[in-house]
């Protein structure tokens, strides 16, 4: 059965990345200390990356490959898969976007300009009790239909669902909050979360 399951996601992932192949400019300009930049969403099959061009369409800034297909997430009450917001409240605004990363995960990522080198960095992420153990992205582990497991309750909190593990049960669904703190968005315990409607694939999460 799980063979079976395996090989009709990766039949399902294929059309998705198929559906989605080809370049994407984002509607919104980005505008950073007057300047005004576009976002690009390159989608290649099984790679997702995001550029930022000048004016004159001249490449500004590339991210690494971030995942295999767009992925949404909910900002605003919208579901998109890529999104500006001043975050931080430094009236500069951050590049947000999410992409699925693997048979049932999604990653969220967050860029932040650096005026030093006029280029983006990731906002980490991390959880209050491990100090040291910060990542470039947040990993949602449950897919949730229309971005619902990956949430900006506000413009510094997330509300990840995720997988709660406790020694000799089952992983049971279980919400993280990510607050930003000093440039980091850290998560306390989860919250033991009763949802329905949770997908067996990416698939159903389309823009």
């Amino acid at each position: 059965m799980r063979k079976i399951t395996l090989l009709l996601g990766a039949y399902l992932i294929s059309l998705t990345t198929a559906t989605y192949a080809g370049l994407e400019t984002f509607e919104k300009p980005l505008v950073i200390n007057g300047a005004t930049y576009k976002i690009i969403k390159n989608i290649e099959t099984e790679n997702v990356s995001i550029k930022v061009v000048d004016k004159d369409s001249k490449d500004v800034w590339a991210s690494k490959p971030l995942g295999y297909a767009p992925w949404n997430f909910k900002i605003n009450g919208k579901a998109t898969s890529l999104e500006i917001e001043d975050l931080d409240g430094d009236n500069i605004p951050e590049i947000i976007t999410a992409c699925a990363t693997g048979e049932i995960q999604s990653a969220l990522y967050i860029f932040k300009y650096n005026p030093e080198k006029k280029d983006f960095i990731p906002m980490n992420f991390g959880y209050e009790k491990y100090k040291g153990l910060e990542r470039d992205f947040m990993v949602s582990d449950i897919p949730y239909p229309n971005g619902e497991n990956m949430v900006f309750e506000t413009n510094n909190k997330i509300r990840c669902l995720g997988k709660k593990y406790q020694l000799g049960e089952e992983p049971a669904p279980a919400y993280y909050y990510f607050e930003l703190k000093n440039g980091v968005f850290l998560a306390g315990d989860p919250v033991i979360a009763k949802i329905e409607n949770i997908l067996s694939t990416h698939t159903d999460n389309k823009e």
